[in-house]
């Protein structure tokens, strides 16, 4: 009898493994310069889910040694609700700093139902068609919900919102690639979205996050490579993958 409460258990463990569920990852910043590539700073992912609802923060900054070159910090929120296999986004905010100054600074909220949004108080470009509504940060956690119901498909279309309005943006699969997290060699699905200068690699391992993002950024080129990923089964509990 014991033996088989502890198989229960376990098994509720495995089928909540790739499940909805809060995490937190934390990455390693890069720049491509002149000089070279460096390491510049660090980005935190933070997911907290409660039933369907989620919040969904990053926030971003270069460390002080490199203040005096490229001072950048970026933060971002986004809340939403997992409607069957969609998610849905109500709120996003952006804040966008280089060395002092603001490039972005803007908030969205989103009301599907009556099919339109507004852009700091001001209604939104283009209306809001039915099923998944996703920002610039809840679009990757958009993708790896999708990878694992759908992991064979081969384009993944959502209405991405940002500062330039509501548009469909398709990420395509381009094949499958080796890279090298925390000195491991891991196998990774390629996704490549021209629209928004960003590719993107993806791991079954993490549960098909994010474990490299690619952008370029005006005529600047930043990559994130996933330095350590803790996943909360519960309230008070957590794995750290990565220890």
């Amino acid at each position: 009898m014991k033996r088989f409460f502890i198989l229960i258990a376990l098994l509720s463990i495995l089928s909540t493994s790739h499940a909805f569920s809060s995490y937190q990852a934390k990455y390693d910043l890069f720049a491509d310069t002149d000089l070279g590539n460096f390491n510049i700073g660090k980005v935190v992912f933070d997911l907290e889910v409660e039933g369907n609802k989620y919040v969904y923060s990053s926030d971003a900054s270069t460390a002080a040694l490199w203040s005096a070159l490229y001072d950048y910090t970026r933060t971002e929120t986004s809340i939403g609700i997992k409607d069957s296999n969609d998610l849905v986004s109500s709120y996003y905010i952006l804040n966008e700093d280089i060395k002092g100054t603001t490039k972005n600074n803007y908030e969205i909220h989103f009301f599907q139902k009556q099919n339109f949004a507004t852009y700091n108080g001001e209604v939104y470009i283009g209306e809001i068609e039915p099923g998944g509504l996703v920002d610039n940060l809840s679009v990757y956690l958009a993708l790896s919900e999708d990878m694992k119901s759908n992991p064979n498909q081969k384009v993944y279309n959502y209405q991405v919102a940002n500062s330039d309005g509501i548009n469909r943006q398709d990420f395509t699969v381009d094949g499958i690639e080796t890279i090298t997290i925390n000195e491991k060699d891991i196998e990774t699905i390629r996704i490549l979205c021209p629209e928004l200068d960003l590719s993107l690699n993806l791991s079954e391992e993490y549960g098909y996050l994010p474990v490299s993002i690619s952008k370029n950024n005006g005529k600047n080129h930043f990559y994130m490579i996933l330095k350590e990923y803790t996943k909360y089964l519960s309230k008070g509990i957590s794995i750290n993958t990565d220890q």
